[in-house]
Parts: C-alpha cells; structure tokens; sequence
C-alpha cells in the first residue's frame, strides 16, 4: 500500500486518543515541574555561562517532556502495563541529557575523547563546565533508577559512536549508502537507549523493531530539518534528493516493514496498534505533513528538489497551523490501514 497525499479536508482524529495524549502529556509536565525544575534552577543559578534558556526549554518543552510522555508510554502500552515512577525518573532523565549531549558536539565542540570520558566513566569523570556537570547529574540519576545499568550504559555508548559517525555527513565525498546506514544506525541506538529505562529487557523480535522504528525517527527529523541542515553543511537523505517522492517511499516502505515486524514480537495485536498509532500521531504522520509541502517546491526548480534555491520559509514545516493539523490526521489514517 502506498500513502498518497490526501484529497479533501480529513475528519479529525478520534477526541479519545487526543484526549489521551494530552492527559499523559499535562502528567509529565506535573512532573518536570515538581522533581526537574528545582534541578535546573540550582543549574542556573550556579551556571558559568555554559548553559543557556535553549538549553532549559529544551529539557522542559521537548526531550525532557516528549521522550516520557510519548516514547516512554508507547513502550508501556507495549508492554501492557503502566510506568513505574523510578521509570519515569529513568526516562525523564534520559530526555534531559538528550539535548546536552547533542550540543557537546553541535554548540561547545567538545573532542570527542571528552564526551567518551563522560559517556563511558561517569563514575570518576569530573566534568567542570556547567552543562557537563548537569548531563552527568542527569545520567547519574538515570543509572540509578533503571533496573539493568550496564545496559544502559552500553546503548549510550553506542549512540556515541552514531554521533561520531555522522560527523561525516558534512564531508562532501561521503556516498548515499553510507548517509542511509548513519542515519538508521543513529536513530535505531537512540530509541533503544531510551528502551532501557523500561522493563523487562526487550526480545530480540522488539529489538530488531525498535531499530528500524529509530531510523525512520531520525530520518523524520532529517525532513523537519532540512533547512538547519542545508546551513550547517550536514549532508542527509533529504538534503540529497532528487525528487522527494524517492524520501516518502523510504519511509512509507520502512513503515510497513515494521508494521509487518510488529506482528512478530508477541504482543498482543491491540498493544501493538496503539503502540505504533502514537508514534504515527506524534512523529511519522506529522513528517508526511512536511514531505507534501517539500514536494511542492519541485514544480519552482525543473520538477526536481533543489535544496539550495528554496527560502527558510518555504523549508520550514509550521505544524501549529490548522491546515496542517488536519493534513496530519489525514496522514496518521493512512499509517494506521498499514497494520
């Protein structure tokens, strides 16, 4: 089956599901508010200059918010069971390093034996800038809360190694293989390090389901990044396009593979559904919303995607509006007739 750009104005997703959505979301502000906040204010308070408000919003507004209340409860309607508050700690911590780790490599330009250091001896590292020191008191809390540390542990390590190869994308000889096999290979180990805040350890059938779902993952941040990525220089499978329907078949194939994979992992049909229908809503179905609108901008440049002649604005998805709110739920339908 192959997912085509919808038609006429979509009714809107069921008020059940949006409801249920909000609500697991309005729980994990609660919590940041309660355990997270008082964690970054002493942060600031004592910051050197190393931290900033992005990096504050980052973990109150998006990782620190998102990876709980939307990851982390999709793992648990997998499961068939609720989060545990130590997983909820796990997580929520996990979220918080999420964007500090990113910018050891992004904005401060750490040497990457610094960030190994951090990653791989957290115990006897003693990280001096402020930002290292609140993404160790965050991994620290993390290792403390989860039940298997040495896995955690290891998966961190391996997106370690994902963030070192992707530094190669900016390198303008690296070949399209390699750009696909990095992006799925970064995004497989990061949504399987967020797997480790969960319980019981993942089966190999999950596993092998995890990692194609994270590289879909990251190559739907790629779609919503394509501007940022156009100016740093980072090469991606959406940067290098020809024509963006070659992107969307990318995702819509590997999206029924791990529909079909889903089948495979024991759980029950009805946890898997919904499993997978919150990653559509929150992530995949929305990336479909902003692949229309790349594709639209071929019809300016000889029916190809020309990265380099499209404006900021005409890169930039703004999912807030209500045009492609209801593009969404027209997408997230489609997605869901997959399984």
């Amino acid at each position: 089956m192959q997912i085509k750009q919808p038609g006429s104005i979509p009714t809107l997703i069921p008020p059940a599901v949006t409801f249920t959505l909000v609500r697991k979301l309005l729980k994990q502000k609660k919590f940041l508010n309660q355990s997270i906040i008082p964690i970054l204010s002493k942060a600031m308070q004592q910051n050197d200059g190393s931290l900033d408000e992005s990096d504050i919003r980052k973990i109150t507004h998006y990782y620190g918010l998102a990876v709980p209340a939307v990851l982390g409860e999709a793992f648990c309607v997998l499961r068939g069971s609720p989060m545990t508050t130590a997983e909820r700690w796990a997580s929520t911590s996990q979220g918080a390093m999420t964007g500090l780790f990113d910018d050891f490599f992004d904005k401060q330009y750490l040497s990457d034996e610094a960030v190994e250091k951090l990653v791989q001896d957290e115990a006897t590292s003693q990280p001096w800038q402020s930002n290292e020191t609140l993404f160790n008191i965050f991994y620290r809390k993390a290792l403390d809360t989860v039940a298997d540390k040495m896995a955690m542990q290891s998966a961190l390590g391996k997106v370690y190694e994902a963030q070192v190869n992707s530094k190669k994308q900016q390198e303008t000889n690296c070949s399209l293989s390699f750009i696909h096999d990095t992006t799925f290979f970064k995004g497989g180990t990061s949504l399987l390090f967020y797997r480790t805040a969960f319980h019981p350890k993942p089966s190999e059938q999950e596993t092998e389901l995890l990692y194609k779902l994270g590289g879909i993952m990251q190559l739907s941040n790629d779609i919503f990044d394509v501007y940022k990525d156009r100016e740093n220089g980072t090469r991606t499978l959406v940067t290098e396009a020809v024509h963006i329907d070659d992107v969307m078949n990318l995702l819509t194939n590997q999206l029924t593979d791990c529909f079909k994979q889903s089948a495979k992992t024991g759980f029950p049909q009805k946890n898997s559904r919904q499993f997978l229908s919150t990653l559509s809503l929150g992530i995949f179905s929305r990336a479909l919303v902003c692949l229309e609108q790349l594709k639209g901008l071929e019809a300016s440049s000889d029916n190809r995607f020309q990265v380099h002649q499209y404006s900021r604005k005409q890169l930039i998805c703004d999912m807030d509006t209500l045009r492609n709110i209801l593009r969404s739920a027209a997408y997230h339908k489609q997605v869901m007739k997959l399984h």
